[in-house]
């Protein structure tokens, strides 16, 4: 990715200086879509620019933000965007930023130019309550993040101060990852006391020669209620410029599949095209374009 310096060494007046950048990079995409739902066929195109601000004191700890042009109000309010200082201690974290056990777990690997409904995605209770159906607390959330040798712990909680007058606890979780040559172990679990709800999810990547897998398995309980539980398995195989990824997912018994490649043409530029179906909707979608990044 090309990135354009904007402002480059900003000297300190004491001795010594701390370095301070700003650097621009975006994405682009332009295509055709099928949605789910819809008969038609249309086009699709965005074109968004993202700031990254990076610095270091003159004592070696590093900071900076990073937000979407497109956000920079909601960032200003920290409702978009994140900022953090990292240094020997670990790294703090706030901002629009996913809770600890979707850090650590993540999500398997999903199809399309668009996402395409993003059904690849788990459910996390932080984006329920944060962002989600539910939406009782809000951004800013907060992060603390350590590592050492393959292995992280993340621990996070949502903003306290809900700003929607629901006497509701923060949503807090934890996150746990090793790294171990081409394989990856993690744990998350995350808490609502107030609401009677939790969520426990396990994952792991691995990599055999071209060819990646990752799978997750979680239970949850919201709002008392035993919802079930829910999986999702990725493939995604990669040969010089093409990569082909498929994906399978259960979540509280609705069932998902997709289907899709890509192929780089150098320069940030590829071609990208997917299918997308939910089962327990009986609805599907697909995508074809080129996406870029800059």
């Amino acid at each position: 990715m090309k990135h354009l310096l904007v402002t480059t060494t900003i000297l300190a007046l004491s001795a010594g200086f701390a370095a301070a950048e700003v650097t621009l990079s975006g994405d682009a995409r332009m295509g055709i879509i099928n949605n789910f739902g819809d008969d038609d066929t249309g086009f699709t195109s965005r074109a968004r620019v993202k700031f990254t601000l990076s610095g270091e004191t003159d004592t070696g700890l590093s900071f900076g933000a990073s937000f979407r042009a497109d956000n920079a109000s909601a960032a200003s309010a920290g409702n978009a965007g994140e900022v953090f200082i990292s240094g020997a201690f670990g790294k703090l974290t706030m901002g629009d930023i996913d809770g600890a056990a979707q850090q650590a777990v993540g999500n398997v690997d999903g199809v399309g130019l668009t996402g395409l409904g993003d059904l690849n995605e788990a459910v996390y209770l932080h984006n329920l309550f944060d962002e989600g159906a539910f939406g009782l607390n809000s951004d800013p959330t907060a992060a603390y993040e350590y590592s050492t040798g393959g292995f992280t712990g993340i621990i996070s909680v949502s903003n306290p101060d809900n700003l929607v007058g629901v006497d509701i606890d923060p949503t807090f979780a934890l996150g746990l990852k090793y790294v171990m040559g081409d394989y990856t172990f993690a744990l998350g679990y995350e808490d609502n006391n107030d609401s009677d709800s939790d969520h426990v999810i396990v994952g792991v990547n691995a990599t055999f020669g071209a060819f990646t897998v990752k799978a997750n398995y979680g239970q949850a309980t919201v709002f008392g209620v035993d919802v079930g539980d829910q999986w999702h398995l990725s493939g995604t195989y990669s040969a010089d410029a093409l990569s082909v990824t498929a994906f399978v997912v259960n979540e509280f018994d609705a069932e998902a599949y997709g289907l899709g490649a890509s192929y780089d043409l150098g320069g940030g530029a590829k071609v990208v095209g997917g299918y997308a179906r939910n089962d327990s909707a009986d609805t599907d979608a697909f995508d074809f374009g080129l996406s870029f990044s800059f």
